[in-house]
């Protein structure tokens, strides 16, 4: 981490002279204390082993970056900073933020706040849905002191389960869920953890049957800021997820070097070899998919070339869509298809496991934003993608997906107007409501001293901030009207959107 360097006036013997104080790394406390250096709270387990509470963080745009606590904010006056070394708080010029991150700690959200609504421009917000007539949504949420309306016109989606519309796996978070062989020793995912060696074995028994290799502390891939990152050869991380019959699996691929990565899919094991599943991979010139049978073995289904325009790049949005009832699987980067695949044997996957195994020795590979989803079983055509307007609204229920039109929601009921006749079903029942008009993403109109907010429990939203204190914050919301939320709620708050940062580049991941 960068030092940051602070020019402060002194007064010394009447006269007014500069001084220099150089802000060093915090060290985390060893004690309890309520200083911003770290706060070591409880396991929520009840275990021994403490958790530390993160110290928050300022990051600046020319890339520096500073622990304490974030005292507060105004537009006129800037962002103010406590940090435990300086007496008084230290203020930024509003110009030269760019995000802090806030690490709150765990609220108490009741139940009912699991509404997910996603507006045109692709932000999101939770809170628990009270009422939908044809011009406005209306939504109680736990860190707003004021029920927030939603214009019906800029909504694209409702998910009354909290469940963004067609999503089954959003991640990785915290990496919970996630294991794996051959990786380094990171402590997001427990299960990975507890795997010790006695007299030369692996003890614990949390590792799926089959999934072997070497004990965690070897090369292999590793978690930091809510990404996969492997900088050798032969690791491998998976989880189960559940596979519809039409299914797209996305995620950000980021690369140094030249990579190889073969990422497992409808895996009934997450073993490299001697499951039923597909394998997917990916190199810096061609891509494959292969056929893995218990039985017999491996098979190659085809090989195709990536495009030139791929090879001086570092970083690529990967797309893989499963079509069982077609047995195909399909490759797509960048929102343009790379190649189809039919499995001309039948469909080969019997499981629901997704895993990435690393084959690059020499290069650094980064897989992030992985987003799994119901798919329509479009593809794009002429080399890019289309946006398709849903020409109807459209209800997804746990046993039913059928379009018309939607009335509202009222008292706990959906009225909707299919083909076949009006519909009233209760909101617990449906997985996701979709709004009639265009599915391309809106861009947010950025003003200035407008800012990103992260919700601590899912969900973000653009508004101009005006203040942030103690116990509110204040500001204006093009979609809200004006705004009064509460500080505990979020995660993180990102200013200057139009503005460029500058990154750290003795990393490229961040790590």
């Amino acid at each position: 981490m960068k030092k940051i360097t602070f020019i402060a006036l002194a007064a010394v013997t009447a006269q007014s002279v500069v001084a220099q104080i150089v802000i060093k790394p915090v060290r985390t406390p060893n004690t309890a204390t309520n200083r911003p250096g770290g706060i070591i709270v409880p396991g929520p387990d009840g275990s021994p082993v403490p958790q530390v509470q993160k110290p928050q963080v300022i990051q600046l745009l020319n890339g520096d970056e500073l622990k304490g606590s974030f005292v507060g904010f105004d537009s006129k006056g800037g962002a103010k900073w406590r940090h435990p070394a300086v007496k008084a708080p230290i203020t930024f010029e509003a110009d030269s933020v760019s995000k802090v991150i806030l690490h709150p700690r765990k609220s108490q959200v009741p139940a009912s706040q699991n509404c997910r609504v996603t507006m045109r421009s692709g932000q999101e917000i939770l809170g628990e849905l009270i009422a939908l007539d044809d011009k406005t949504l209306t939504i109680d949420a736990w860190y707003s002191r004021n029920n927030l309306r939603i214009p019906r016109e800029q909504i694209a989606a409702i998910s009354p389960g909290g469940q963004p519309a067609g999503v089954i796996y959003e991640g990785p978070v915290d990496g919970k869920g996630w294991v794996g062989a051959n990786n380094a020793n990171f402590g997001a995912v427990p299960q990975m953890q507890k795997r010790i060696q006695i007299n030369g074995r692996l003890a614990g028994g949390l590792v799926p049957p089959g999934f072997g290799g070497r004990p965690v502390g070897a090369a292999g891939w590793a978690f930091s800021k809510k990404s996969f990152i492997s900088r050798r050869s032969g690791g491998q991380i998976g989880r189960r997820i559940k596979f519809e019959d039409q299914t797209n699996m996305e995620f950000d691929l980021t690369w140094t070097g030249s990579f190889n990565v073969a990422v497992y899919i409808c895996s009934d094991k997450m073993v490299q070899h001697g499951s039923n599943a597909y394998i997917v991979g990916l190199s810096q010139y061609n891509c494959y998919l292969m056929r893995n049978n218990s039985r017999t073995g491996q098979n190659n289904i085809g090989n195709a070339n990536l495009p030139a325009q791929f090879r001086g790049k570092i970083k690529a949005r990967v797309s893989i869509r499963v079509d069982k009832k077609k047995n195909s699987i399909s490759l797509l980067m960048d929102d343009k298809l790379i190649k189809q695949w039919v499995d001309s044997t039948g469909f080969a996957g019997k499981g629901d496991h997704v895993m990435f195994v690393s084959n690059s020795s020499n290069s650094q590979m980064k897989v992030s934003n992985i987003r799994v989803t119901r798919w329509d079983g479009s593809l794009p055509t002429g080399g890019g993608s289309k946006d398709r307007d849903l020409e109807k609204d459209r209800l997804r229920s746990t046993d039913s997906d059928f379009t018309g039109e939607l009335v509202g929601i009222a008292n706990g009921k959906v009225k909707f107007n299919a083909s076949f006749g009006p519909v009233n079903m209760d909101v617990e029942k449906v997985a996701s409501l979709e709004f009639a008009g265009e599915t391309k993403k809106e861009k947010p109109q950025l003003g200035i001293g407008d800012v990103k907010v992260t919700l601590a429990n899912g969900g973000d939203f653009i508004f101009r901030l005006e203040s942030w204190t103690v116990d509110r914050v204040t500001g204006v919301s093009p979609i809200f009207g004006r705004v009064d939320f509460r500080p505990d709620a979020f995660a993180a708050v990102e200013f200057n959107l139009n503005k460029k940062r500058t990154s750290e580049d003795d990393d490229p991941f961040d790590f």
